[in-house]
């Protein structure tokens, strides 16, 4: 009897076996066609919008993947400029694989565009920490914040950080013209401060003379 139990025994524990290997060769085949989909995606983002939501769609129907949750937010963001939902979408796809690259280098710009520059500078800051991001990207997107914030001097300074990170040189031609766009604030910056400052004085002296009128 003892024997029979064994035997009974030893034939579930390998059912169980064989249910979880095919559970997992299922998994990786399920993996294996949603990257090969997510491909298809990326390749018709440029010239077929629709085909490329509808197999994002179908991606992520039952499945986490990273590279469709963040593909799915830039199009929120850039052409739905649904901001909201961009957001839930670029953050689920850091929160499946918080190495994956390219939500590093369009999820701030979202951030910055709804003014949430301390969350902004969080998302680059886990960026900058993981080697494989480029780093002339990430010092573009930090300049930006402190563009926006008019704190021109830590922008320039983030500028020339990109320029010198950069190795194609249509980016550094790109952030050529973002310095000098910069610069160009920065002259204005000046000359309306000089401008208040010429008021103030005309007004002194207005009320200096009228005293002594």
């Amino acid at each position: 009897m003892r024997e029979f139990e064994k035997f009974v025994a030893i034939c579930f524990s390998g059912t169980d076996y064989f249910i979880s290997l095919v559970m997992t060769e299922t998994k990786k085949m399920s993996t294996y066609t949603n990257d090969i989909v997510f491909i298809q995606a990326l390749d018709s983002y440029s010239y077929d919008l629709e085909q490329c939501v509808q197999k994002l769609q179908y991606i992520l129907g039952g499945n986490d993947h990273a590279g469709a949750n963040y593909l799915m937010g830039k199009i929120y963001h850039e052409h739905a400029h649904d901001y909201e939902k961009a957001r839930e979408y670029y953050h689920r796809a850091l929160c499946i694989d918080h190495e994956y690259v390219e939500t590093y280098y369009f999820y701030p710009y979202l951030l910055i565009d709804i003014c949430d520059y301390n969350e902004a500078e969080h998302v680059l800051e886990v960026g900058f920490s993981l080697p494989q991001t480029d780093k002339a990207r990430l010092y573009h997107a930090k300049a930006m914040i402190h563009e926006k914030l008019e704190e021109f001097k830590e922008a320039k300074a983030n500028l020339k950080a990109a320029k010198k990170c950069a190795m194609n040189n249509n980016f550094r031609y790109f952030i050529d013209g973002q310095l000098q766009r910069v610069y160009e604030k920065t002259k204005v910056g000046k000359k309306s401060k000089k401008k208040k400052s010429k008021r103030k004085n005309k007004t002194t002296n207005v009320k200096f003379n009228s005293m002594l009128d």
